[in-house]
């Protein structure tokens, strides 16, 4: 819990700095200011996935690169010095005793929780091993020949690996999940403000999703996954859209910086790609007043968030985008068999529809929706179907608006149908529940955001409802936290987190280097490295050591 504690706090001084560093370029060259903490930190995790990123394309992720971002956050220290004693000025003045313990007690909650839990299966199956391989060396061409899980390459591995310490502590922690929960738990605790404002707004609904689904993954949270990575960004971009929305926000900024949070997320989780479809509204104001010069500027930051995902993606495994053949461009010896890439892309969406035989990969979703459906938790079935009705609830409030003419309400529209095509394509592509809950969760509670203020905004007590709701909500959800730190209490991870599995293993040799493989459900974790999921006779090395990959023989 205490290394967890640190880390947090290392996680958090290094994103505000680096995102005190974007403050500064926004305000000088896209003319706005970014005031609140909860962006600052966002967009320097924004920065460091990307930093991070590059790194990696020339060596391991460890020492050096925390002293070239710690050399960053320096230079931002020194050009920002009197913005950044302003700002904590203005912080401190606007931050009560009552409010900086409150912070204190959720850092403490949330380290304890990100220090222990339930850790991923594919943590031990393979994130943990991609994990070393870029804190070791960057990025190795054809790594994904030795595993071909390896060329999944989440942007969120390479975060982790920044802020992982191995070198420091002897423990690769896995911490950053649980860092951006707390952070988006606080933004959502922002919603008890409805007591003092006596008013309910389509974010508050928004918050008390975010809020659900941070319950929900906070015994997972410890977990390197990148689906936890992605949902968190996404429903820190959807929340502040709206709260942008709220506030009648006039500059076109900030909507398109949430569209270059949204690209680097992209590098998270290729799924999450559906959500750039938001960027049409910062690009229609663009072209409309003719701003080419912050045209220009958005196009450099939003091919600096993709460039190094790509690139990896190439090295790794001689494809542009893993494992989607289409796009067939390079010859390298590393490359892996287009056959091969076909045919992980088709037991990844049979998986998610909740079949294990490729071969039933064209089956008819009237076929295979039922059987998906029924193997659905209880909990998970109402979110389906909320979304389901939403998807007409939406279609409905959009016409009502546009017949009304209600303009004050577009903003919302275009978030609303950007949502539902969202959840059409994780329901009819990947509908793994993980994958979704940024459609399954939030997408239905903006849509109920949306009609309550349409029926009830304007009553005076139409917050008395909503605010009996939400003190039963979090009532149920603070108990439910109690009782689950008290049932993990009697676990030893007070000072250090819970470390990676380590399971049964065998060994053998590629061109004399012993490699190692799992003995138990292909889960091998951090320490034996490096490991492959079965023995590969059918691959060497491209050299005499690592560093320099590997190929098919």
């Amino acid at each position: 819990m205490l290394s967890v504690l640190i880390s947090y706090l290392y996680i958090g001084i290094t994103t505000f700095l680096l995102g005190f560093g974007v403050r500064m370029f926004v305000k000088k060259y896209l003319n706005y200011e970014i005031k609140e903490n909860t962006s600052l930190i966002y967009a320097g995790l924004g920065v460091a996935t990307v930093y991070a990123g590059i790194y990696s394309l020339f060596s391991g992720v460890s020492l050096g690169a925390n002293i070239g971002m710690l050399l960053l956050c320096g230079g931002v220290l020194l050009l920002g010095k009197e913005e950044l004693i302003s700002f904590g000025k203005q912080w401190t003045r606007n931050s009560s005793k009552g409010k900086i313990l409150f912070l204190g007690i959720m850092l403490l909650v949330f380290a304890y929780g990100g220090s222990r839990g339930y850790l991923h299966f594919d943590s031990g199956l393979y994130h943990a091993q991609a994990i070393r391989w870029i804190e070791e060396y960057g990025v190795v061409p054809g790594l994904a020949n030795l595993h071909c899980r390896l060329a999944y390459n989440s942007s969120a591995f390479v975060l982790t690996a920044l802020y992982s310490m191995e070198f420091l502590i002897g423990q690769s922690l896995h911490t950053v999940a649980g860092f951006m929960a707390l952070v988006l738990a606080m933004k959502g605790l922002d919603v008890i403000k409805i007591f003092s404002r006596k008013k309910v707004l389509v974010s508050d609904f928004l918050k008390v999703a975010m809020l659900f689904y941070i319950s929900i993954i906070y015994t997972e949270m410890m977990s390197p996954a990148s689906d936890y990575f992605a949902m968190l960004f996404l429903f820190y971009v959807v929340v502040t859209w709206v709260e942008l929305e709220e506030r009648k926000e006039e500059s076109i900024t900030p909507f398109g910086m949430l569209c270059v949070l949204l690209a680097v997320n992209v590098a998270i989780k290729l799924s999450a790609a559906i959500m750039l479809l938001l960027v049409i509204k910062p690009a229609v104001v663009l072209l409309k007043e003719k701003r080419y010069g912050q045209i220009a500027i958005y196009l450099v930051m939003g091919i600096l968030a993709v460039f190094p995902y790509l690139a990896r993606n190439v090295i790794l495994s001689g494809w542009l985008v893993y494992p989607f053949p289409a796009i067939d461009l390079f010859t390298f010896d590393w490359k892996i068999p287009a056959g091969e890439a076909r045919y992980d892309a088709e037991e990844i969406k049979v998986y998610a529809k909740g079949m294990t035989d490729v071969l039933l990969k064209d089956t008819p979703i009237s076929q295979w929706i039922p059987n998906w459906f029924d193997k659905l938790k209880g909990l998970e079935k109402v979110w389906v179907l909320s979304s389901v009705i939403s998807v007409f609830a939406g279609a409905a409030i959009s016409l009502w608006g546009v017949i009304k003419k209600k303009k004050e309400l577009y903003g919302f529209l275009f978030l609303q149908w950007v949502l539902i095509a969202g959840y059409l394509f994780w329901q009819i592509g990947t509908p793994l529940v993980r994958y979704g809950y940024i459609y399954i969760l939030a997408f239905p509670f903006f849509t109920i955001g949306l009609w309550f203020m349409v029926l009830l905004g304007k009553k005076e007590k139409s917050y008395v409802l909503f605010a009996m709701v939400l003190v039963l909500f979090l009532a149920y959800k603070g108990g439910n936290l109690v009782q689950s730190m008290a049932v993990s209490s009697h676990q030893a991870y007070y000072l250090w987190q819970q470390d990676y599995v380590t399971l049964d293993y065998d060994t053998y040799e590629i061109d004399g280097v012993e490699f190692y493989v799992p003995l138990q459900s292909g889960q091998i974790g951090y320490d034996k490295f490096p490991a492959a999921p079965h023995e590969r006779y059918d691959v060497e090395m491209r050299g005499k050591s690592l560093r320099e990959g590997f190929r098919r023989k």
